[in-house]
């Protein structure tokens, strides 16, 4: 391959980029230039879209949803996140804070119960 076809050839992929499908974890990273624990902190926050699962442990976010973040990353808030807010279900909030009080009450009375015997000897 002569220098003039090897720069033709080159030329023409940059001027042609092609979007992937969808950007894995480290794409995301450089192209937000927030932290791994704060895309996830965000995710579970709903201000980050979520990934989409490729398959075993592989996880991708599409272009589109990634663009709609960069249009508005302050202001965004995920779809099913947006119908929570509207679906509160007030029994299932207090049961499920009911749940955690009692479950805090019981690891604490385990501990004074079982104590720290294997210290003791």
């Amino acid at each position: 391959m002569s220098d003039e076809q090897g720069i033709a050839k080159r030329s023409a992929q940059t001027a042609f980029p092609v979007a992937p499908a969808f950007y894995r974890i480290v794409d995301v990273i450089r192209i937000t230039a927030l932290s791994r624990a704060t895309i996830y902190r965000r995710i579970s926050e709903g201000r980050f879209p979520r990934p989409v699962n490729l398959g075993g442990r592989a996880c991708g976010w599409t272009p589109a949803a990634l663009q709609e973040w960069i249009g508005n990353p302050q202001g965004y808030k995920a779809a099913n996140e947006q119908e929570a807010d509207r679906v509160v279900d007030p029994v299932r909030h207090r049961r499920n804070i009911e749940r955690l009080k009692l479950s805090r009450i019981r690891r604490r009375k385990f501990r004074t119960q079982v104590g720290h015997e294997a210290g003791k000897g």
